[in-house]
This record gives structure tokens, sequence and C-alpha cells, in this order.
């Protein structure tokens, strides 16, 4: 596979970035996750929204820790 180089303006990144969140929220409304998610995906996805709310979570300050 071959490498190339973009080079864009600070402008034309947000303008990338806004048609990405504008894509994004599309998607959201007309495609439900149940569609494009298995169920073992899903579970994590739950499991993972939980323990941000109930604060269960450890800080990683390498990939080591990470994957540990």
């Amino acid at each position: 596979m071959s490498e190339i180089t973009i080079k864009i303006s600070e402008i034309e990144l947000q303008n990338v970035v806004q048609a990405y969140k504008t894509l994004q929220h599309f998607l959201d409304k007309i495609v439900s996750p149940n569609d494009i998610y298995t169920d073992e995906f899903l579970s994590g996805l739950q499991e993972s929204k939980e323990d941000l709310q109930t604060k269960n979570f450890t800080e990683v300050k390498s990939f080591a820790d990470f994957i540990q």
C-alpha cells in the first residue's frame, strides 16, 4: 500500500470534522445501533457506560497498563 501526504488548512479540517458530525447525526437518526453492531459489542458498550457513570475505572499511563 502506498502512502500519500495531504495538506489542508485549519478551516478545511474544521469543515471535514463538521461534515463527519453532520453525517453521524443523520445516521444516528435513521439507523439503530442494533442494526449495526453485534449483541456482544452493544453489551460491552453498555458495561462501559455503566462503569463511567459509577466511576468504576482505573487511569492508565502506558499501553502495558491498558492491556492488563
